[in-house]
């Protein structure tokens, strides 16, 4: 990298090399959920989330908060776990998950990517798999503290690495098996992600931090589906910190998030197009109220094409423009998996 690459360019440049680094092991990754999705006939078309993990309360941040962490795979491990359930059940008690964390045609070192790397020099050496084994072992260990699965379930015969359990509530303190959401759980009490989130591999390509703030805006144009599709929809500093527990850097991920063509930004006249506010110093001192970021979820089908080349585009700083970001055509409410 050139001496003076501004930092965030620097950043991004950084990410480009690692994922370029990685894309043989996303690759395979790839092909094992894919294999996964098609054990399950191609079921779901949408893979759903109940809200309690994306959602907390004052000084009660969500599971989902608590998961993310920059070099860890705590939170890609709990998507693939809920993807890995819903492909195999299509209603009920999703119980232990049969998916062994090596040793098996597919199993978790092969779903699971990550920054692992050898270390030949240490005694004894150690592989990327070992190394990728640790990280998964780390993950369920939190999960489980995070109230999310138990481990080592089943008889001693079969033993079963961990089985899920039904995502937290405020409401309701008491553990129970996770069961597979039905389809009368509408867009207030699940996020539905289109499958191809995971069998075209996007969910290893996003940030903790990009996904988190991706899911928020989903689930805030679900809750108010007719002002999403009239206006766009915003989220107030309130349940931003509150509700979702999402912190002013992790807000700023949507910028990468419309960049990638999974969100819009909607054209705002008290905005300039780098997004400051038009004359911000007069609406600070006039206490006028500073008009918010309003956003647009782009239709399922921003997840069917793979993501390389798109983010690689993007992170090489040959974004679409501000204006092909913003959102021109309202997307139909078909078009998006409430």
């Amino acid at each position: 990298m050139g001496a003076g690459m501004p930092r965030n360019a620097a950043r991004r440049a950084r990410r480009v090399q690692l994922l370029d680094a990685m894309a043989d092991r996303i690759d395979h990754a790839r092909e094992a959920v894919q294999q996964l999705h098609g054990r399950g006939g191609g079921w779901p078309a949408h893979v759903k989330l109940r809200a309690p993990l994306i959602t907390g309360g004052p000084f009660n941040p969500p599971p989902i908060a608590r998961l993310a962490a920059p070099r860890g795979v705590n939170l890609q491990v709990y998507l693939l776990a809920l993807f890995e359930a819903q492909s195999r059940k299509r209603n009920g008690i999703a119980g232990p998950c049969p998916i062994p964390i090596s040793g098996a045609e597919v199993s978790w070192v092969d779903l699971v990517v990550s920054q692992a790397k050898q270390n030949m020099q240490a005694k004894p050496p150690v592989t990327a798999t070992q190394n990728r084994v640790r990280q998964i072992k780390s993950a369920i260990k939190r999960l489980a503290d995070e109230g999310l699965i138990l481990r080592d379930v089943g008889e001693s015969s079969k033993r079963f690495s961990f089985m899920l359990l039904q995502e937290p509530s405020i409401r309701r303190q008491e553990k129970m098996d996770y069961a597979i959401p039905e389809h009368y759980e509408g867009g207030r009490s699940v996020i539905s992600v289109p499958v191809q989130f995971f069998t075209n591999g996007w969910v290893y390509f996003l940030t903790d931090s990009e996904i988190r703030m991706y899911l928020a805006l989903k689930h805030v144009a679900a809750r108010f589906r007719d002002e999403h599709l009239l206006r766009g929809v915003y989220i107030t500093e309130r349940d931003r910190e509150w509700l979702y527990g999402i912190s002013r850097d992790v807000y700023e991920s949507h910028l990468t998030l419309s960049r990638f063509g999974l969100v819009q930004l909607v054209p705002n006249p008290l905005r300039h197009q780098d997004g400051r506010v038009v004359d911000f110093e007069n609406h600070l001192r006039k206490g006028r109220f500073i008009p918010p970021h309003r956003f647009r979820i782009s239709a399922d089908s921003a997840f069917f094409e793979l993501p390389m080349g798109k983010v690689r585009r993007a992170l090489l700083n040959h974004p679409p423009s501000r204006e092909q970001m913003r959102s021109k055509t309202p997307v139909k409410d078909s078009e998006i998996g409430y």
